[in-house]
């Protein structure tokens, strides 16, 4: 972005080490800070949603009175800390909820309304400083939830399985909301994105050529879909793949492989291999690798060559392994097959 004439800024989370957003290409930054920042700031500016709102702004300003293009990271901390919250909002939704400002339900939601008032914040600033016209915003999660495991109606499982630390759906399916120059408002698509697909995205808005990035990127521009939703992501690989080779949910190391509208799941602690049709099963409550044997093995086949392809992390085994004691299941989503065992671990999966 910097060799397209863009000023960077990464504010709030930083959360992967490497010297932070300044020895990374950022202008300006917050700093190599993580999940704990969120902590050290509560009324009036929880989790600094609105120190970030109001840093943003001012480059914003900054870089339009120098007639300067920008480009601008938040990765806002919130809803970590939800009992750092607004007091007053603290006490609207413990009323609402039945509960006191300590209870965690009631802190993330009132921390939940914080986050969306610094986020409009931000795109007030967008319209009062007239950016309007070429400046798209985008809106995403990271993750799936928390908790996930859906529900049941009439006898029936519903929503979606998994959350956080884990490839099921209730992991890696996450909201996204863009608005910008020829967005329709109220619009829809439906196509599969991912995050890498944002690098060259951006370059192609700020007029990057495409053989100007890396040869070996993974992502395609999702420009295109942006006027009607209409029209599909060209990649390197027809496949798109989710690998996680750590402990944070109860099915440890998995991985997902898309191809189409069929998903493939690998659980390397069973050796299980599962397939589902997200179109008609968004849920994954019906496994086809049975019936489904030689398309299960070329998607198995696809996967492998992929991570070893990017030279994936993998589990490795774990010296300190003691089958006696009970496994240690880390925070996160709750997927459809309990196979921690604790054998092995990620090579980094005691800093996730």
């Amino acid at each position: 972005m910097q060799t397209a004439g863009y000023a960077t800024a990464h504010y709030g989370k930083w959360h992967i080490n490497g010297g932070g957003p300044a020895a990374n290409g950022y202008d300006e930054g917050d700093g190599n800070i993580g999940n704990e920042y969120a902590h050290e700031y509560a009324d009036p500016n929880p989790a600094d949603i609105f120190g970030m709102a109001k840093r943003a702004a001012a480059f914003m300003e900054k870089n339009r009175n120098a007639n300067k293009p920008f480009f601008i990271q938040l990765s806002w901390h919130a809803l970590h800390a939800p009992q750092n919250a607004m007091n007053a909002t603290l006490a609207k939704y413990a009323a609402k909820m039945g509960g006191n400002a300590q209870d965690k339900r009631v802190g993330s939601a009132a921390i939940a309304e914080n986050l969306d008032t610094g986020v409009g914040m931000v795109v007030d600033a967008v319209d009062r400083l007239g950016l309007g016209e070429n400046t798209f915003i985008i809106y995403m999660s990271d993750n799936g939830s928390g908790g996930g495991g859906g529900g049941r109606r009439g006898g029936r499982r519903f929503g979606l399985s998994g959350g956080k630390g884990s490839v099921w759906e209730g992991g890696i399916r996450s909201p996204m909301i863009i608005r910008g120059p020829g967005v329709p408002a109220n619009s829809w698509c439906h196509e599969r994105v991912v995050g890498y697909d944002f690098y060259p995205t951006y370059c192609e808005w700020a007029g990057i050529p495409p053989s100007n990035l890396p040869r070996k990127i993974e992502g395609g521009s999702i420009a295109h879909l942006l006027a009607d939703g209409k029209g599909t992501v060209t990649r390197p690989r027809k496949e798109m793949v989710f690998h996680f080779p750590h402990y944070q949910s109860g099915d440890g190391p998995h991985s997902a492989l898309f191809l189409g509208d069929m998903k493939l799941m690998k659980f390397y602690e069973t050796g299980r291999l599962a397939l589902f049709d997200i179109k008609t099963d968004i849920s994954e409550q019906t496994d086809l690798a049975k019936q489904n044997t030689a398309q299960v093995a070329e998607l198995d086949a696809l996967l492998v060559k992929y991570l070893k392809d990017v030279d994936a992390q993998m589990a490795v085994p774990n010296p300190n392994y003691d089958p006696n004691k009970p496994p240690t299941v880390r925070k996160g989503g709750r997927g459809g097959s309990k196979t921690n065992r604790g054998r092995k671990r990620g090579q980094r999966g005691e800093k996730q």
